[in-house]
């Protein structure tokens, strides 16, 4: 049995037991030991062992765990053009620099279009940052009236075309389908919504024809972030792209762990409800310690600053009024039903404060049928819930997965333009879900925001908008609470908590190597703190290199 020993300035363990150490012994890809050198080289007494120093100067806490991101699109998406406002890490390293005006954007697709006779797709634009002006067809019209041009907005939930794409796609003044926007005649303006995006954005186009290099990039910019296990949510689990992705996830210099979430609602169109059922059956009984089934997904509602999240009364305060229901209470109850009387957990996105409460009428009704004690089924995002409904889904045992990079990116827009100053400063209240007893993560739902778990630690610790304003003060965790939020919390919605998200004895000897400890620095900057390395299952997977533009 080979012993390696990991020396560090410090080691954060999350362990109550021993909380803070120097070392932590590793062996067949578990943590066998840690504490104090003395203490570890005591335990190992006559048994073979190395010490490795590389780490030295150096922090180590546990493993980040991403619960809600979107790996296999993030690796995709850097493939086509990047259209959005901020600047974008790419997997070599560099990056992608924002469109900072609607001329940029412009611009930037039609550098594409000259390079390519293919369609051209870009991702990341977002109006909020454009003075609420959409892309409408006549805008990508100035790319190209000969190749079709489409764009998928920043939150996955809009998507832009040319006259061309919908010419392609036969969408016309006759396309009776929500989400289809149309101007005052009833022509279409270009705009998409939802389940409508799928008219004029083929899944291939998106995949790019190249799954294995979107599969490695995805990977490739977790482990540049400490990433070592990561959540791939509504993913299409079926297919040659998905064949190719379980075959990538599974070698062993791939440098993250894999759940992945099948998109229950994606499939339901391409399986019938019984060859769904046991096609997914099959794939969890597949599932390895590098790929995994996580929880099934289904989407209830939109994006608030995309204006589809279902919000209560009295709704968006600038009067738009796009939010609907994807799904309804009875839709998501007997979808819900089959599978969680089989043993599977649910993870439902829920934006807006009226698809939270839907959300949680549903599990009620399904938990009422089928008692079950240790479900874990989830809300994503939850960015709206009131402490009434934390105190429902307390009661129920569901966990909250909340989106606290939103505070940072969208919350001066959130108070000024979609839900207003009252509801904006509770969104993502981890506080009250903590005091509530709702077990929590944070996440970055990538590649709508960049995956960085330190940056979502210093969103979640220190509430700041893009303006610098405090959003919602009383809402504020402590960086403990913070670290234990993308670590433990995220290994408990896994439901693998027994497995990851601490360093003990026993569970898999995932590190995440900083160059600084999170607990102990000025709040301010804990998303200024190298990350150094990663270790995954006692191998460490390299020196991060800094980032260049």
């Amino acid at each position: 049995m080979s012993i390696v020993v990991y020396q560090a300035r410090e080691v954060v363990t999350l362990d109550r037991s021993c909380p803070r150490g120097q070392v932590v012994a590793v062996s067949e890809g578990r943590i066998l030991h840690v504490g104090t050198r003395a203490e570890v080289i005591d335990a190992l007494r006559d048994q073979e062992f190395r010490v490795d120093d590389r780490y030295a100067e150096h922090v180590i806490v546990p493993g980040f765990i991403e619960a809600h991101g979107h790996l296999f699109s993030d690796g995709a998406l850097g493939q086509l053009v990047w259209t959005g406002y901020d600047d974008r890490p790419r997997p070599d390293a560099g990056v992608a620099l924002g469109c900072r005006s609607f001329d940029d954007v412009i611009s930037r697709l039609s550098e594409r279009a000259l390079t390519s006779d293919a369609t051209v797709v870009g991702y990341g634009f977002d109006p909020v940052f454009h003075d609420g002006r959409a892309l409408r067809r006549e805008d990508l019209d100035r790319v190209s009236t000969t190749q079709g041009v489409v764009v998928v907005n920043a939150s996955g939930h809009l998507a832009y075309a040319n006259s061309e794409q919908m010419r392609r796609c036969a969408v016309t003044a006759s396309t009776e389908v929500p989400g289809v926007i149309k101007d005052t005649e009833g022509v279409p303006t270009g705009e998409f919504h939802e389940t409508a995006m799928a008219l004029v954005l083929d899944e291939q186009s998106v995949i790019a024809g190249d799954p294995e290099r979107a599969v490695r990039d995805g990977g490739e910019l977790l482990r540049q972030v400490g990433v070592t296990t990561a959540s791939d949510m509504a993913l299409f689990a079926a297919g040659d792209a998905f064949e190719t992705y379980t075959r990538v996830a599974n070698e062993a210099d791939f440098p993250v762990r894999v759940f992945y979430s099948p998109s229950l609602g994606d499939m339901a169109r391409r399986f019938s409800d019984d060859d769904l059922f046991v096609h997914l059956s099959a794939l969890r009984e597949r599932s390895t310690a590098k790929f995994s089934m996580g929880p099934l997904k289904l989407i209830t509602d939109g994006s608030i600053q995309g204006f589809t999240g279902k919000l209560k009364w009295p709704g968006y305060c600038g009067g738009e009024d796009h939010g609907f229901l994807i799904l309804d209470e009875d839709d998501v109850v007997a979808r819900m039903q089959p599978y969680h009387d089989a043993g599977f957990q649910f993870a439902l996105h829920t934006n807006g404060d009226e698809a939270t409460e839907v959300a949680l009428r549903a599990i009620a009704r399904v938990l009422a049928r089928s008692p079950h004690l240790d479900h874990r089924h989830r809300l994503e995002h939850c960015q709206m819930a009131t402490r009434a409904m934390l105190r429902t889904m307390a009661t129920l045992g569901v966990g909250a997965n909340l989106f606290s990079n939103h505070i940072y990116y969208w919350g001066d827009i959130h108070r000024a333009r979609t839900m207003g100053p009252d509801k904006a400063r509770r969104m993502n209240a981890a506080r009250s879900a903590l005091a509530e007893g709702v077990t929590i993560s944070l996440h970055s739902d990538h590649p709508v925001t960049p995956v960085n778990p330190l940056f979502t630690m210093w969103c979640a610790v220190n509430r700041r908008t893009r303006s610098g304003h405090l959003l919602g003060a009383e809402e504020c965790l402590t960086p403990l609470e913070a670290l234990e939020a993308v670590t433990l919390g995220s290994a408990y919605l896994l439901h693998r908590d027994n497995e990851l998200g601490s360093i003990e004895v026993g569970k898999y000897a995932d590190f995440t190597v900083l160059s600084e400890n999170p607990l102990e620095v000025e709040p301010m900057t804990i998303k200024d703190i190298r990350v150094v390395d990663s270790v995954l299952g006692g191998e460490p997977l390299g020196e991060v290199a800094p980032r260049t533009d």
